[in-house]
């Protein structure tokens, strides 16, 4: 028996064939969705990107680290904004303390500083003269180490080399505060003296209480400032007393050669001038001393007469009564 084709055959052939087809490119458009969703993307978190948030990430997990590592002594803000007045002092031995001053007017020029002070005299090895020395120094903060070490270099012995630091952060701070709050007030009291000038109705009385009271505060700031500008130049400028003496071993070996001439004159004028005071005190004696021991002794003198004459009266009575 032949078979039997069916006219429908060919219409479910060719739905069959378009049903793969739309599987295919189904299976296709999956493949490539699911190639891009695999692929690095930038995801939003929090309204930043991923590539945006990976570096605040780092960020703040350096902050946090930073803030669990204990913090280095020196470096804290309030250390960095204390207000210092350095003082310094230092004994040098030196050979030649005219030289060492020079050299220490070249170190100030160096450093921005200068001389505040400065007193040479002599002084004395037997007869011969030695110069020593005291010298005040003003230089900037920041230089008072490196002029301390400069100095040093300049002594064959350093005696002693001492630094003080004095904390006056409360006494600027305190004087700071206390100008702002008078330059407040000092524009306040301007802008009341206008006020009142303009007044139709205001009387000199008025104007000049409100002046009185401008000039008052305006006395009140020139001092507060000018304690701030002291302690401004103390802090900006250390201090140094610098102690020069000479040095044994630049001490000449010898001294003055002997003068006779000298000496005898020397000899003369010492015997003259015992003489001198010998004859002054004479002179007193004779003339201030002698009267009044005269006064005094002459009541006695005139007892011992009197009481002699009494004597010699009995004692001619009892002679003449024994004869």
């Amino acid at each position: 028996m032949a078979p039997v084709h069916s006219p429908k055959r060919p219409y479910y052939l060719a739905a069959m064939l378009l049903v793969a087809a739309l599987l295919m490119s189904g299976c296709g458009s999956r493949g490539a969705s699911y190639s891009e969703a695999s692929a690095p993307q930038a995801i939003a978190v929090d309204g930043y990107t991923a590539d945006q948030a990976a570096p605040m990430e780092y960020a703040a997990a350096e902050a946090s680290a930073g803030a669990a590592a204990p913090e280095q002594p020196g470096t804290t803000s309030a250390l960095l904004n204390r207000q210092m007045v350095a003082r310094a002092s230092i004994a040098l031995v030196v050979a030649n303390a005219d030289e060492a001053v020079r050299s220490i007017e070249t170190i100030m020029q160096d450093v921005g500083g200068f001389i505040s002070t400065a007193n040479l005299y002599n002084q004395y090895s037997g007869d011969t003269p030695v110069l020593a020395g005291n010298v005040t120094l003003r230089v900037p903060a920041e230089a008072l180490e490196q002029t301390m070490t400069r100095l040093e270099g300049l002594a064959l012995q350093v005696g002693s080399r001492t630094i003080t630091r004095e904390d006056v952060t409360d006494q600027y701070t305190d004087l700071d505060a206390q100008l702002r709050n008078l330059q407040a007030t000092e524009e306040e009291l301007r802008a009341m003296l206008t006020e009142v000038r303009e007044k139709p109705n205001a009387t000199p009385e008025d104007i000049l209480a409100v002046h009185n009271r401008l000039t008052e505060i305006r006395g009140q700031i020139e001092q507060v400032q000018g304690r701030k500008n002291m302690l401004d130049n103390l802090i900006g400028l250390s201090t140094i007393e610098v102690s020069l003496s000479p040095d044994a071993a630049s001490l000449p070996v010898v001294e003055t050669g002997w003068r006779p001439a000298a000496e005898f004159r020397s000899a003369t004028r010492s015997l003259v001038s015992g003489l001198q005071t010998l004859g002054t005190a004479l002179i007193w004696f004779v003339v201030a001393v002698v009267p009044v021991l005269l006064l005094i002794a002459l009541p006695f003198v005139l007892l011992f007469f009197i009481a002699r004459g009494i004597y010699n009266r009995r004692r001619r009575r009892k002679s003449a009564a024994t004869a």
